[in-house]
């Protein structure tokens, strides 16, 4: 429940995010999404009074560097003109593989043969449901958009892993906070170069942005205190068929057979991989007190 709470708030984020794209540089909405979190600090005071509460903190510098990038490179390939949502979207599915040999590599957390079934099911069933739209765009030239989403999708693999990390020692809301304040501060730097003055219709809309993606990293990192990025990962594919219910219900649009049949093979995974959680939880976690191997 924590992953889909999480998978639904990101895209959410990210629609709000292209839809202000062609009035505002990406980097500033970088900075905004970045600064959501850092409304946890308030939450998380006492960690900031006694700093040896925070745990890790190799862990949060790793974090920071590999979430600014990820970020940085996401905005900028979601407020591209020259990449629909759809594109994006189906590109940022590829995290859901490199997540399984990357925490075998970082963490020393395996998976079984279960979970990389889950995550080819869910991706097949992302695939079929975008199909219509992915054929209606064809193949986009190779410039600085296209790198940014192949960066992009890499560090954000490497940054649920070193999320499932903190995770295991730190409170949510100290992760996100830490997060939040290096993130924000690294993010700054290039945004201050490009910043304009954001129309007051709009700041509403980043406000929400910021939040949404607090609440995303928040729920994320609850997520996985019990579980292991291979095994959450397919469920994040839910966003497909919510953002599918939620096209019919508030704009009365219509899906077609690719999106029900789609929508219907990523719910046939993240039941899978939940049902394999709570069946075989052996199989798919790891006692916190093996040595991890960042």
């Amino acid at each position: 429940m924590w992953t889909l709470l999480s998978a639904i708030s990101f895209m959410a984020a990210n629609i709000l995010i292209k839809h202000l794209s062609t009035k505002l540089p990406a980097l500033e909405m970088a900075l905004f999404r970045s600064a959501g979190g850092i409304i946890l600090a308030v939450v998380a005071w006492r960690a900031f009074l006694h700093l040896r509460q925070i745990q890790d903190p190799k862990g949060h510098l790793i974090r920071a560097a590999v979430g600014s990038v990820s970020l940085m490179a996401l905005v900028h390939a979601y407020s591209s003109p020259a990449l629909p949502v759809a594109l994006v979207t189906a590109f940022m599915y590829t995290r859901v593989l490199l997540v399984i040999p990357m925490q075998r590599v970082f963490l020393g957390e395996g998976a079984g043969r279960r979970v990389w079934v889950a995550a080819g099911i869910g991706i097949v069933g992302a695939l079929v449901a975008l199909w219509p739209r992915l054929m209606s765009i064809g193949t986009p030239h190779w410039d600085w958009s296209v790198a940014s989403l192949v960066v992009a999708a890499f560090a954000g693999a490497g940054s649920q892993i070193a999320m499932r990390r903190l995770a295991k020692t730190n409170p949510a809301s100290v992760v996100v906070a830490v997060a939040a304040i290096l993130v924000s501060a690294i993010v700054a730097v290039p945004a201050s170069t490009v910043m304009v003055e954001p129309p007051a219709g709009d700041l509403p809309w980043l406000v929400v942005i910021a939040l949404l993606s607090a609440c995303a990293q928040w729920s994320t990192v609850r997520g996985y205190k019990h579980a292991s990025p291979a095994v959450l990962m397919p469920v994040t594919l839910v966003d497909v068929p919510v953002a599918l219910a939620a096209g019919y219900l508030l704009f009365g649009e219509v899906p077609g057979i690719n999106a029900v049949v789609g929508a219907a093979i990523i719910i046939s995974a993240a039941a899978y991989v939940t049902w394999m959680t709570e069946a075989h939880p052996s199989r798919v976690r790891v006692a916190t007190q093996k040595r991890l191997r960042f």
